[in-house]
């Protein structure tokens, strides 16, 4: 398909295709062998990082504050592996809703309608914008916390092995890196290494929710264009009855691509509710440990894990509501249309359009449990009530 050159899809899309290139996700790329070299590198590099951590919870299960970084760590990497994978290797769903937004984009030709698809791809952007600042922000933060905590000694359980690392690193390692007797001039290669992994994990977690946010907010503009149309079909004149069916069946192909994304997101999203619950409730506790003894390097780098987690998980919930209000104003905009006016069986196909609407669209995960904003605040009641319990036993 030959993809629109101009500027407002660039607009739209550029954002998106950034972060999701280079892990293989890019729904509209050529699928051959690169992409599939992108996709599995990623998931390689992303799995080294799992047992690596996993690993050393293993080797040093003394020490407190690094398994809270190592069991978040462990969490985060199983949701990038997941949405990268089923990104990749099941794209359906994200194919249709890209190919019908290049398809959109192309038949815009009034200005106020592009006019609206822009503005939601503003929000998009401001969105992505959002979350991936904060992402990168915990990745830099993961990098010069061992900066600013001085050093330590990696805890001795290996029966005196020759490599000794004296070194912090990004993220828990020093144990499993004396296991495989790493000299130690390699130590800034490994910094660095590791730093690369937490900026790759944040592309594979956060970009895929920001490819997901991109296209359901393209989705929700597309409805806001529906609603138009479908409050001044009686403009037409004779044609009236033809546009009706058209934008019915325009209708009718939106909650198509709505249930496509639901198939595509639905069951990652009870994995991320229920990890986005255990980690705050974690994190938590490790900022109340952290304010205890004054560490403020290790106070600001758990509230921005507290604080990328709830926007994560507020970015979510906003979006199944608003794509839930959205669809469900199709029937309102088309009832304040002049319907009456119109003849007796196109009056009634309206009836038929409310009845549709009266069944809203919901983001599910796994498809039974509803993201939505009430689903926002009862998770943050509910972690709120795990951390009370985790802080009268810790202290």
């Amino acid at each position: 398909m030959k993809l629109p050159t101009d500027k407002d899809f660039a607009y739209e899309m550029t954002p998106l295709k950034i972060v999701s290139w280079p892990v293989g996700t890019w729904p509209l790329q050529k699928y051959d062998l690169l992409s599939v070299m992108r996709s599995v590198v990623t998931l390689v590099v992303l799995t080294v990082l799992f047992f690596t951590v996993h690993m050393e919870i293993y080797l040093d299960h003394g020490n407190a504050e690094k398994n809270l970084d190592a069991v978040l760590l462990i969490t985060c990497s199983m949701l990038a592996i997941s949405k990268v994978a089923c990104f990749r290797f099941r794209p359906t769903g994200l194919i249709a809703n890209f190919v019908s937004a290049v398809r959109d984009h192309q038949d815009l030709r009034e200005e106020k309608k592009r006019a609206i698809v822009k503005h939601y791809a503003l929000m998009g952007r401001i969105t992505s914008a959002s979350i991936l600042s904060c992402s990168y922000a915990s990745a830099l933060l993961f990098m010069l916390v061992p900066l600013f905590t001085g050093t330590e000694d990696a805890t001795e359980i290996l029966n005196h092995t020759a490599y000794k690392c004296e070194h912090s690193l990004p993220f828990p390692s020093e144990c499993t890196l004396e296991l495989l007797r790493m000299p130690e001039n390699v130590h800034g290669l490994i910094y660095l290494g590791e730093f690369l992994m937490l900026v790759l994990l944040a592309c594979g977690n956060m970009g895929s929710d920001i490819l997901f946010f991109g296209i359901a907010f393209h989705l929700c503009g597309q409805v806001e264009v529906l609603k138009l149309d479908f409050s001044r079909f009686l403009e037409y004149g004779t044609d009236s009855g033809k546009r009706f069916n058209a934008l019915v069946m325009r209708h009718r192909h939106l909650l198509t691509l709505a249930e496509h994304l639901n198939n595509t997101i639905g069951y990652i999203l009870v994995l991320q509710l229920f990890s986005s619950c255990m980690l705050i409730c974690i994190s938590g506790v490790q900022f109340i440990l952290s304010l205890q003894v004054h560490n403020i390097v290790m106070v600001i780098k758990t509230f921005v894990v507290v604080s990328v987690l709830l926007s994560q998980m507020f970015a979510y919930s906003y979006v199944g509501e608003y794509s839930r209000n959205q669809f469900g104003a199709i029937g309102y905009l088309a009832y304040c249309s002049d319907w009456y006016n119109a003849p007796c069986n196109l009056s009634r196909n309206v009836m038929f359009v409310l009845m549709k609407t009266q069944y809203p669209v919901h983001l599910k995960a796994g498809r039974f449990f509803l993201v939505n904003l009430q689903t926002y605040m009862s998770i943050l009641k509910t972690s709120m009530s795990y951390l009370s319990v985790l802080r009268v036993m810790v202290m």
